[in-house]
């Protein structure tokens, strides 16, 4: 019977993919297969996660940014 994810551990594996690491060590460590991950990307959650991720990421270099001194 397949494994059910959760929406937390869809974060959680879109937050590693942002981060950098395959679907493969996404797969490792939560314990799904590689095409499950490969799947996941297709989401729409995924996809609402990641443009969150997107967004936080520039706010937060747009915050650095006016916190430097010229």
């Amino acid at each position: 019977m397949p494994k059910r994810v959760s929406t937390k551990q869809l974060l959680i594996a879109c937050q590693m993919s942002f981060d950098g690491k395959s679907n493969r060590e996404i797969a490792s460590e939560l314990g799904f297969t590689e095409t499950t991950v490969s799947n996941w990307r297709k989401l729409e959650i995924w996809q609402e996660f990641e443009a969150e991720l997107i967004d936080a990421y520039k706010q937060q270099a747009l915050n650095l940014e006016s916190a430097t001194p010229s």
